[in-house]
């Protein structure tokens, strides 16, 4: 688990907003927790940022520990996890619901050739 691995600074704000943002359904959460996650990675390469970015949302997501995945937006949340786990949660849902599948991911590329 990715939030065994941090500092005990780091581990006091996952466990405050995963406590102030469990109360929410999945759509709220995943809009409160992207827009926290953000500047955990403002000051970092665009790499970094983005790693950092999903690690914080990853720790949430650990504290919460759902036993499955059953919405579309925490599917999408799920998908944005470093874990393998999350993202194979998220991976079994979207399969069970491929219209959702279409909704989070778009319509497919064109290729014109």
């Amino acid at each position: 688990m990715l939030y065994e691995k941090l500092n005990p600074e780091m581990k006091d704000t996952v466990d405050i907003y995963a406590e102030r943002l469990a109360a929410f359904d999945w759509g709220q959460r995943s809009d409160r927790l992207a827009e926290a996650a953000l500047p955990f990675g403002e000051d970092l390469e665009p790499p970094k940022a983005a790693l950092a970015t999903r690690g914080f949302i990853t720790a949430v997501l650990e504290r919460w520990n759902a036993a499955e995945v059953d919405d579309p937006r925490q599917a999408a949340l799920y998908l944005a996890s470093l874990n393998p786990e999350h993202r194979a949660q998220a991976e079994d849902y979207l399969d069970q619901h491929p219209t959702m599948r279409r909704a989070i991911e778009g319509p497919p590329e064109r290729v014109d050739g």
